[in-house]
């Protein structure tokens, strides 16, 4: 009897366990919406600008990251871009088309603004006229 009563409870603690793992992932927070993201009709993978931000072991330059998002935000023609997830401590990568910019010139000068911001940090590396780096998550 004791043997029954103890299965019994072992096996209502574990239904209960498992529930409350489910509850847990459908609660858990998505990644805010950014206001620019590049829309979804172009199925061209090839990018005029990706800026990856890379991590080893302690996460990813935040700093840099917030530079180049105020940037963006603040730039007159207001690019937008696609925002790819794909590692584990925050390594994000920002792709733009940079079909905004009316001419060349507008391209170079935005090119040359983010090489000039994000130099010097090994983390964060920057890639022209490429397909996408990484395979979001």
């Amino acid at each position: 009897m004791k043997q029954l009563f103890f299965l019994a409870a072992l096996l209502s603690l574990s239904c209960l366990s498992c529930k409350a793992k489910k509850e847990a992932v459908k609660n858990t927070p998505s990644e805010p919406a950014a206001s620019n993201l590049a829309p979804s009709s172009d199925t061209s993978n090839t990018y005029a600008l990706i800026v990856s931000f890379k991590s080893q072991g302690a996460g990813i330059p935040t700093e840099q990251r917030a530079d180049l998002l105020k940037y963006v935000e603040n730039h007159p023609k207001k690019p937008a871009y696609a925002m790819v997830l794909w590692g584990r401590e925050g390594e994000t990568d920002y792709c733009f088309k940079l079909s905004e910019m009316t001419g060349e010139k507008e391209k170079n000068q935005f090119l040359t603004d983010i090489k000039k911001m994000m130099k010097g940090n090994y983390l964060v590396e920057i890639a022209e006229n490429s397909e996408s780096l990484h395979q979001g998550r």
